[in-house]
């Protein structure tokens, strides 16, 4: 599949260098160095240290290098993005992946756009910047080795995509997409026409000079489940909500909302086991549900920059706790998260505070007597390099309650005070 895939991009390519009305190539890079040291409970603080890049946005480990790829040659075009980051571990290793590659034709006048290949920029996805999923993606999360900062990771899916964007309501985009299974359970010679149509998406987008929305929902089948065993993981939901009003009586002002909602509809499925006796007893196990939304608002102004990011999760385990006592049931949580930066020598240093607030709810939280998740401040001071990229040394302070360690319930609640700093650079063109 790889190589197919890699022969298909450069025969575009080629022929696209030759005959194209339009090559864009455009990326970015991102790394850093980054140190630390934690203090867990009463054990001896650690110190560790590395190269990444932990603005949230970089994906595992050292950082990234993206480069996308466009070529237009009247109604139709291909869209490749080839990325390079490392895996999971602190160590890599690099794993080149290609995030989608797809050919698209515009047809009727622009009114229908047919995408086929491995699919990515949905139009009816979350976006950024805190959360971005794609309907048509397969997702899971990940964590970032060094900083222990959590992160979605998003790979492209074979499928094609309609989108119908009717001329008479401009700015109107709505579709579906036969996408493959995002796990796969049934053997693919096995599966049936049913179950590709019930990995399809559907999706609806609007926007004009007031506000825009975008929705997308994929539906789920029996063609994939949950750790290999056949169980209905549910459908998942994304959305994106903004206001286009506020910039025309405040310059630089933005709010917007995006979310997703995984699991709607997921199932449960009993199996058998045995207890310390050597009893069977039955269990039951499910993926469970969860909903991710955040609320932003933006100022940039020549003088400065000002943002709060809100986010609210809500959580909720299917498994028997019986059987996983160390997974966290339901609970949820919340973040506050205010910046204020000043812009100094016409933007070309930019100095100033970020703080975070997190505090969880329910009965799976973190422990049930702690008077917050983590409190966090983070001062930067960042010089930029004209308008393509920027250095930054960012120091922080985060005091955080936390489970360190599943395998041993007791220390479930213990305090971790971490000061960490990060000198990232980033390139864009």
């Amino acid at each position: 599949m790889k190589r197919i895939v890699v022969v298909l991009f450069f025969a575009f390519a080629a022929a696209g260098a030759l005959f194209a009305q339009e090559v864009t190539l455009s990326g970015e890079l991102k790394t850093g160095f980054y140190i630390q040291q934690e203090k867990i409970g009463n054990d001896e603080p650690v110190a560790l240290g590395g190269m990444t890049n932990n603005d949230g946005d970089s994906g595992a480990g050292q950082g990234r290098m993206r480069l996308d790829f466009h070529s237009a040659y009247g109604d139709m075009g291909l869209k490749a993005r080839f990325q390079i980051e490392p895996g999971s571990t602190a160590e890599g290793p690099f794993t080149p992946t290609w995030s989608f590659v797809y050919a698209y034709g515009n047809l009727f006048n622009d009114q229908l756009t047919i995408s086929a290949g491995l699919l990515g920029e949905s139009p009816w996805g979350t976006g950024g910047p805190r959360l971005r999923s794609e309907p048509e993606t397969r997702e899971y999360v990940s964590i970032n080795a060094l900083s222990g900062e959590t992160y979605t990771a998003t790979e492209g899916l074979v499928g094609i995509r309609f989108e119908y964007k009717p001329v008479f309501i401009p700015g109107l985009n709505i579709g579906f997409v036969l996408n493959q299974p995002d796990k796969v359970v049934i053997a693919t010679q096995k599966q049936e026409f049913a179950d590709m149509l019930g990995e399809s998406v559907i999706g609806a987008a609007y926007e004009n000079d007031f506000f825009a929305v975008r929705v997308g929902y994929r539906f789920d089948s029996d063609a994939d489940g949950y750790n290999k065993i056949n169980i209905n993981e549910g459908s998942r939901l994304t959305y994106r909500l903004e206001e286009r009003v506020l910039d025309k009586t405040a310059e630089g002002m933005r709010i917007w909302l995006n979310g997703e909602y995984y699991g709607m509809g997921s199932g449960k499925q009993e199996i058998q086991t045995m207890d310390g006796t050597g009893k069977i007893v039955k269990k039951k196990i499910g993926v469970g549900e969860y909903s991710v939304n955040w609320l932003y608002w933006l100022w940039d102004t020549d003088n400065f920059l000002a943002k709060c990011d809100v986010g609210l999760g809500i959580y909720k385990a299917y498994n028997n706790e019986n059987f996983r006592p160390f997974e966290r049931q339901e609970y949820q949580n919340l973040e506050i998260l205010p910046a204020f930066y000043y812009k100094i020598y016409d933007n070309l240093l930019q100095a100033g505070l970020g703080l975070g607030f997190g505090m969880e709810f329910g009965a799976g939280k973190t422990y049930k007597d702690s008077p917050y998740q983590y409190i966090c401040i983070e001062p930067q001071i960042r010089l930029n390099i004209a308008s393509r990229g920027y250095v930054a040394a960012v120091y922080a302070f985060t005091d955080k309650y936390a489970w360190f360690d599943e395998a041993d319930k007791a220390r479930r609640g213990e305090k971790s005070e971490k000061h960490s700093v990060n000198i990232r650079a980033v390139y864009m063109f």
